[in-house]
């Protein structure tokens, strides 16, 4: 196995192993990197990515650093040719967005935005159990989110300002828009409403409630609010001061529930009640406790989608989910968004590609057009 040569903006992670080396680190803090660099003596330091990016022999970049400058980051390190894993989101517009895809496809190399529950327990059980038939068809997925607010200071300077963050959506429903489009497929329009705002230093929406229509007539509901839960550091008081994650998936023969903060799983079936007559009710089945390792390894574990990455980029093969996926998940929540700002109306989602990129998934699972297309070379 190849060992990769990595780098890290931002978070100071030091990923050793059999596929992976450390070799170099940025960051704008010319005292933490100071410090560091004794800790670290064979590790490089930066405080500009721009000489970062010159590093010799770096092969991947990982990107943690605030939403306004994922987009200029990743952009210079596809061109110089390296991996990217990117936080969340590609960027604070569409256009950003737009770039990012343009860029890696032009470069041939791999991104990776961080949607860490695509490799999470949680994903992979609902998604056994979805697939396997026993509580038939997918018909509708719920998310009830109630979280703290985030305060003028440290990161919430800049995390409830539109044009420095890109919006609610792109701050925290996006991870929960993409695992649905995992579990349910592709989403075709968006219908947002909001209630006034409580809490003035917010920018932007502090309470949304979503509707997501997906083109195999599955329904996403999301209602996401920052106005209930009173502000904590501490893991252990938030199911106790008002906080809440929770997915509802209704399926034709049973309804499942998922509770991220305990977590555990709760399967019910639906019965026909009584014999005979054509009616139904809920009854339970099971509870599934997913406890051991908390809730952050349960769905929030971003440094296994990190490692995920880097082993496949060692490995030479693709990532667990490509950056086009990744994209057609901000244009969900740049509809959702557009919906908020023209009265609450029904948006469609936008998936045209931008000028000079083409959908390589597409034509790779049609071989006649694949075919007809070197003929005519």
């Amino acid at each position: 196995m190849k060992k990769l040569k990595v780098g890290h903006i931002g978070w100071l992670f030091r990923d050793e192993g059999p596929d992976c080396e450390t070799v170099a680190w940025c960051d704008i803090n010319e005292d933490r990197m100071a410090s560091s660099a004794k800790q670290h003596p064979t590790i490089a330091m930066y405080t500009d990515y721009r000489k970062m990016v010159n590093h010799p022999g770096l092969e991947l970049v990982c990107i943690s650093t605030p939403n306004f400058v994922h987009a200029e980051q990743a952009i210079a390190f596809l061109e110089a040719g390296k991996h990217v894993f990117l936080e969340k989101p590609m960027g604070i517009t569409g256009t950003e967005c737009d770039r990012i895809l343009a860029a890696q496809r032009k470069s041939g190399k791999q991104v990776c935005v961080d949607f860490e529950l695509r490799t999470s327990p949680f994903a992979a059980r609902m998604k056994s159990l979805i697939d396997s038939g026993d509580y038939g068809d997918l018909k509708r997925i719920e998310f009830i989110h109630h979280r703290g607010c985030w305060l003028e200071e440290g990161n919430g300077i800049w995390r409830t300002r539109p044009d420095q963050s890109g919006g609610y959506f792109f701050m925290e429903p996006i991870h929960s828009v993409d695992i649905i489009r995992h579990f349910a497929g592709e989403i075709v329009s968006v219908q947002s409403t909001m209630g006034p705002n409580v809490l003035p230093q917010y920018r932007f929406e502090d309470n949304v409630c979503s509707h997501f229509f997906f083109a195999n007539g599955v329904l996403g509901t999301f209602l996401s609010s920052h106005t209930l839960s009173a502000h904590t550091r501490e893991d252990s008081k938030w199911p106790l001061l008002g906080h809440d994650m929770n997915m509802i998936f209704t399926l034709t023969r049973g309804v499942i529930a998922v509770d991220f903060l305990k977590p555990r799983i709760l399967i019910n079936r639906l019965v026909e009640y009584p014999a005979g007559s054509g009616g139904y009710r809920v009854e339970f089945d099971r509870a599934e406790d997913l406890s051991p390792g908390g809730w952050f390894v349960f769905c929030h574990d971003i440094e296994r989608m990190r490692r995920e990455f880097i082993r496949r980029m060692a490995c030479g093969e693709p990532p667990v989910q490509d950056v086009l996926d990744a994209w057609k998940s901000h244009k969900v929540c740049l509809a959702a968004e557009r919906s908020l700002q023209e009265d609450f109306r029904r948006v469609p989602v936008d998936y045209r590609l931008p000028g000079g990129v083409k959908d390589s998934a597409a034509t790779e699972k049609n071989p006649r057009r694949r075919r007809s297309r070197k003929a005519a070379k």
